[in-house]
């Protein structure tokens, strides 16, 4: 059946392609009709092939990538604009330094071609469970600026999500930016499981950021992807690595606690049981990375 969708053309709908930020909000205030907006495509492409989405009125951010856009730091605050592309933030020198987690997890994002269009923001608004950006954003204390014709409102990662494929956005309403507090003595990183190395969901992923002084951690996050409803903050992990020793027995003692977190489901790309012992390996490997990495500066 999906190979017959695949073939068979895309019902009809209504193009827009606005050249400023009124002209977007105009686009988007169509009352009774169903509306999706395209920035990247490499999602809504094939949710429109597989007939997951059947939308009245396709808006396109592709002229106001200037305004949507950029990667910056001012303020203690590094803001990266929704339609900044994996590719962008892969490759940027402020992300590599100051938000290495996001930087590792852009750079596995699909495929060299998927990375060049797909956006941060498009990544965020899908809300799959496995969408990569989350995890490293959620560990990073990120937050998400959403932009509509009555004003802006500022948001935790988290609150971006509200169910599998269901984001928590209102009508009219778009992901504008992501904040991320400058921590210039913070450490993070990001590592996943997947079926294969490129141009697939993830299994499971996981991200860390944490500081260390006088042998014991800073405040710490753990943030997990695709092993709940939506990407999360692995509350029990967190708790128990922030102000602990920095030793292998905590990172024993965090990575048991990130798998009593975590609740993923059993699919066609692992089991539940497998996934929670992933969480488990993939949480040690990458607090023990941040102990050899941080002692070795």
């Amino acid at each position: 059946m999906k190979s017959f969708q695949y073939l068979a053309p895309i019902p009809g709908f209504d193009y827009l392609v606005p050249k400023s930020i009124p002209e977007l909000f105009r686009a988007l205030d169509v009352q009774g009709r169903k509306v999706s907006i395209i920035a990247g495509g490499t999602d809504l492409m094939i949710a429109l092939k597989e007939r997951t989405v059947a939308p009245d009125v396709v808006v396109d951010l592709g002229r106001l990538r200037k305004e949507l856009g950029g990667i910056n730091s001012a303020g203690g605050v590094l803001r990266i604009g929704s339609m900044a592309t994996f590719s962008q933030i892969e490759s940027n020198p402020l992300i590599a330094r100051y938000a290495n987690a996001l930087c590792q997890a852009a750079a596995n994002v699909g495929t060299l071609q998927i990375r060049s269009i797909a956006t941060l923001g498009g990544n965020l608004a899908t809300a799959s469970p496995a969408a990569d950006s989350a995890p490293p954003l959620i560990a990073l204390g990120a937050s998400v600026t959403l932009a509509s014709a009555s004003g802006h409102r500022t948001v935790p990662v988290q609150s971006v999500f509200a169910g599998p494929k269901r984001n928590g956005l209102r009508p009219g309403e778009i992901v504008a930016s992501v904040e991320i507090p400058v921590n210039g003595e913070a450490w993070s990183g990001w590592t996943r499981a997947a079926v294969r190395n490129e141009n697939v969901l993830s299994t499971v992923s996981v991200a860390v950021a944490s500081t260390m002084h006088n042998g014991k951690f800073g405040t710490s996050r753990v943030a997990l992807g695709a092993v709940a409803p939506t990407p999360i903050l692995g509350e029990k992990a967190t708790i128990a690595m922030t102000g602990a020793e920095a030793s292998a027995g905590t990172a024993d003692k965090v990575s048991s606690l990130a798998a009593q977190d975590s609740t993923p489901i059993t699919d066609i790309r692992a089991g539940a049981s497998y996934r929670r012992r992933l969480v488990t390996v993939l949480t040690r490997r990458l607090i023990m990375k941040m102990l050899s990495e941080v002692a070795a500066r």
